[in-house]
């Protein structure tokens, strides 16, 4: 196996592998890319793997992917991890090309691992203009993390649709680390979240929803008390309004809510409705996509609806017309 190949299989066990693992002792040792074994059982076995692993990110795992990509990047460093990231999104595309898997599981899949491989490779340059911002985030986010481990990831996992969505609609680049910035904090605010409700496994009564529609200005209010961080306040308190003026706590409406927190909207719902809850089940990307074109003008800004829906067309047209451009 070329040194190349066995740096692809590697990153994908690496990034991938960790819940997999009687998968990856059954078939990932036995992968040869680009060309892969023929004989039937191993083809089964891949084929599961493929499913199983692009689905594992599409839904849940972008929560354990971030938090992988950090304690990694203190073995090898930020461009290490986005190295095995690439490795391990060239690993997916070259298995879904055999496969009939869901395409749009995939693609998502592959979406999240580019988005955290630019990720790690952006936090290195951002990273030393402000590191008492960085030092700060760390701290509220482990807070966070202490509270409700579920909370801590979806919000990381949010930044990162959120930075791909912001680039999507042309920000530049001080706004679009901004935005990843406030999508890391918008749920700070549950840290004060009685955990009778942020755990509970069932749908919330009114009276909890009340206490549960806090948590954007409890946020905004722990942020605005921290110099570094109190430009997100007004971002982050606004992440809950509707485009219509139906949402809370302002019923602020169209332009009146901050762009950021537009965006911030779009991101988070999606990864909400494509992450399992503990009163609900995860829906899929596809039907998650659906929701958003459908609450366009009630719920969410049209115009970033549709910029997020672009993120998966231009790749469901890349994966039809120019298949190495999966890559």
């Amino acid at each position: 196996m070329h040194d190349s190949q066995q740096l692809t299989l590697t990153s994908l066990g690496e990034v991938l592998g960790r819940d997999l693992a009687t998968l990856k002792r059954s078939a990932i040792e036995h992968l040869t890319l680009p060309e892969l074994n023929g004989d039937a059982a191993t083809d089964a076995a891949l084929e599961t793997l493929v499913d199983r692993l692009c689905l594992s990110l599409a839904l849940a795992k972008p929560i354990g992917l971030a938090t992988w990509a950090e304690r990694e990047t203190r073995r090898v460093g930020r461009a290490g991890v986005s190295d095995m990231l690439s490795a391990a999104s060239h690993a997916i595309s070259v298995m879904a090309g055999r496969f009939p898997v869901d395409r749009t599981r995939v693609l998502t899949a592959l979406d999240l691992l580019a988005a955290e491989a630019q990720r790690s490779a952006a936090v290195t340059s951002t990273q030393p203009k402000a590191p008492e911002v960085d030092r700060t985030v760390d701290v509220l986010l482990a807070m966070l993390a202490e509270r409700d481990a579920a909370t801590a990831a979806h919000s990381k996992a949010t930044a990162v649709w959120a930075r791909r969505l912001a680039t999507k609609l042309g920000l530049d680049a001080e706004r679009v680390d901004f935005m990843e910035l406030c999508a890391l904090l918008h749920d700070i605010g549950k840290i004060g979240t009685p955990d009778a409700i942020l755990q509970k496994p069932g749908p919330l009564s009114e009276p909890e929803w009340v206490v549960m529609r806090r948590h954007p200005g409890a946020a905004a209010k722990m942020l605005s008390e921290i110099p570094s961080l109190r430009r997100c306040a007004s971002v982050v308190r606004a992440h809950h309004e509707r485009f219509d003026g139906t949402g809370y706590p302002d019923g602020l409406s169209g332009n009146r809510i901050p762009y950021e927190a537009r965006i911030l909207a779009v991101a988070d719902s999606f990864h909400a409705m494509v992450t399992e809850r503990p009163y609900r089940s995860a829906i899929s990307p596809r039907d998650a996509l659906t929701i958003l074109e459908e609450g366009k003008s009630s719920w969410w800004d049209p115009e970033i609806v549709d910029a997020f829906v672009g993120l998966f067309e231009h790749r469901a047209h890349a994966a039809k017309n120019e298949p190495a451009a999966l890559v």
